[in-house]
């Protein structure tokens, strides 16, 4: 097995379109996605995690400057690997390179959001070096669902 970890680019978009089809249920096409990796590209990366050059995972950071703070804000945004790769060391992979690449450009710290229920994750995240930190609350601003 030969993990590589490297950031996508619009090249990948059929790529990050099929895991985030996976993880989220939500069908982009390759254009739309290309469209959005280029858009985003100074503000979310894309971690892509391949297996003998099969796309397997990815993480998206957020990684952007902020006005109250000298450093910039970062987050893990998303965190998928496939589950038939699972459990062999790839999600590991994709946080420690999203922890290195935060601290090489200046953030104080990383932030993640994960479910309640989600014990598997967090098992993950606290044994890279995350802790527990606030409590994260959401108010919906779309009032209806959009059409597909």
């Amino acid at each position: 097995m030969s993990l590589v970890i490297r950031q996508a680019t619009p090249a990948d978009a059929a790529a990050v379109a099929r895991l985030n089809e996976d993880f989220n249920e939500v069908r982009t096409d390759v254009a739309t996605m290309a469209a959005r990796l280029e858009r985003c590209i100074t503000t979310e990366r894309i971690l892509l995690a391949e297996i003998d050059g099969l796309a397997v995972g990815f993480l998206s950071l957020w990684l952007f400057p902020v006005v109250c703070t000298p450093d910039p804000y970062a987050e893990v945004a998303e965190l998928f690997v496939e589950e038939a790769y699972r459990r062999r060391g790839i999600g590991r992979a994709l946080l420690e390179e999203a922890i290195e690449i935060a601290r090489s450009e200046g953030a104080a710290e990383l932030k993640v959001v994960t479910g309640f229920r989600n014990t598997a994750a967090q098992k993950l995240y606290y044994s890279v070096g995350f802790h527990n930190l606030a409590l994260q609350l959401c108010c919906p601003t779309r009032l209806e669902e959009p059409s597909m």
